[in-house]
This record gives structure tokens, sequence and C-alpha cells, in this order.
């Protein structure tokens, strides 16, 4: 098996979904809808079962059905077990220094294929900024980098696009997304190549398993805007620089 955790933060391997829609010619309205591209990432490989990110939701039920051509999920998956809470925000939490801190700390350890600790991980920013940017997902509200035991677990992407929208909804409609396409591929591929194979396949994933997420996405966002507030959650290398600009050093205000 292999490690996802650096697929899980790395920009290059989670291209922003509307903009992987866009690039594989795709319209909201056609059968080819898609919404999460990616291009391989170095962290997609490498690693020991450990690392390996498990869905966050109970996963009866959504995995098995691969097809002969590819190890992606061919089952619709329910977008309705992936958990969700809004967004946790805190002005000048963090600097911008320590957002950078926070991802030279990721991305040493990623170069080096190292494992990461988040205790580690924590310690390179003030109290006050880990405080912010880290939690066990089980609060009412959810900070940009959510952890199990000493490990990543997931990245909460549409916290900021929550911030970014001014909708609840759009946001969960977001993470519910991301968490699809992960979960499309990571049940059922065996090997980092047929991993990252899975997830540059958007056609596939968003009119095949993740369907009705991307729908609801369009539904709550709006096709229009959603765009907007994806480049506005954009993070230089990694995922979570965006969230973390947006929840814990402007604190839920739009810039």
């Amino acid at each position: 098996m292999f490690n996802k955790i650096f697929a899980l933060a790395s920009v290059s391997a989670l291209a922003g979904l509307v903009s992987a829609a866009a690039a594989a010619g795709c319209s909201s309205n056609e059968q080819g809808k898609a919404a999460a591209g990616a291009t391989p990432g170095t962290g997609a490989d490498g690693g020991d079962k450990e690392g390996e990110r498990p869905p966050r939701g109970n996963s009866s039920g959504s995995s098995g059905g691969r097809s002969d051509e590819a190890c992606m999920e061919t089952r619709s998956i329910d977008m309705n077990r992936f958990p969700y809470a809004r967004a946790k925000k805190v002005a000048n939490a963090c600097t911008n220094k320590e957002a950078d801190d926070l991802a030279t700390f990721f991305r040493n350890k990623a170069q080096n294929g190292q494992d990461i600790s988040i205790a580690e991980w924590a310690k390179s920013v003030s109290d006050g900024c880990a405080s912010c940017v880290f939690s066990d997902g089980t609060g009412s509200e959810w900070s940009p980098i959510l952890t199990k035991g000493d490990k990543l677990d997931d990245v909460n992407r549409g916290g900021c696009v929550e911030i970014q929208s001014g909708k609840e909804a759009c946001g969960r409609a977001y993470q519910h997304v991301a968490e699809c396409r992960l979960e499309a591929c990571s049940n059922t591929c065996d090997t980092a190549d047929g991993f990252t194979e899975c997830l540059q396949d958007v056609q596939g994933i968003f009119s095949g398993p993740c369907k009705g997420a991307y729908d609801a996405l369009e539904q709550n966002c709006g096709k229009d805007t959603l765009a907007g507030y994806e480049a506005a959650c954009k993070g230089n290398a990694f995922t979570f620089e965006g969230p973390v600009r947006a929840q814990c050093i402007n604190g839920g205000a739009t810039k």
C-alpha cells in the first residue's frame, strides 16, 4: 500500500475542483461532468500502512465494484455520510510567517519521505496559531487541518470556501466533493500509479461515483461563482495554505 497523506495536502496532486473540470473540457450539464483533477504528485507514493488516510466517515457500502480497466469505485458514493462542521475563524491567530513555516515544515518532510507528527508540526508555530490550525474534527467547528491521533487526517478546504461564499452549505458541499473524489480512488486502488491515474480521471469520477456530490456542489455554490471562491482559497504549494490564511490569519474576512 502507499501513503496518501502527501497527495491529500499537495496542490500538484489535488488540483482545484473547478479548474480541473474546465481543463477537462467538461460542461456542468454534460455526462462528462467533472470537478477534481490531478497531475502526478511526488507525495502520492512511498510510505507505509500507518500513513494511509482512511475515510473520515463510515465506509460501509462504498468499497468494491472496481472496473476491469481502472481501480475507480463504480458504485455511487453517498456524500451525506461525510461529516462537516462550520469553519473555525480566529483573526490573527497566525502570522504570515507562521503560515510559511507550516508549509516549510511539511515540504521538508515530504521531500524526505518522512512521517509527519502533528505534535512536531504544531511546534513549528506559536501555541495560539497551532490551536487554530489543528483539531481532531470532533468539535462544533473545524480547523484548517484535521488530525487523527498524531497524524494528518484531512484538510478542510470546504471551510475556506464557506468563508468566501458566506454559505456553510457551499463549504460543506465543496468538502463533500473533495472527500468523495479521494474515496472514489483510495478504497479500490492498491498502487500509487493506480491511485494517481484514478484521480486524474475527472470525467469518470464526476459522472460516476461522485455525480451526486458534484450536482449538490453546483446547486449550493453556484456554477458561475464557484471558481472565484476556489481561487481565493488556493495555496502556493499545499492545499492547507488557503484555509490557514482564511481561518487563522484573516479570521473569516474575505480579502
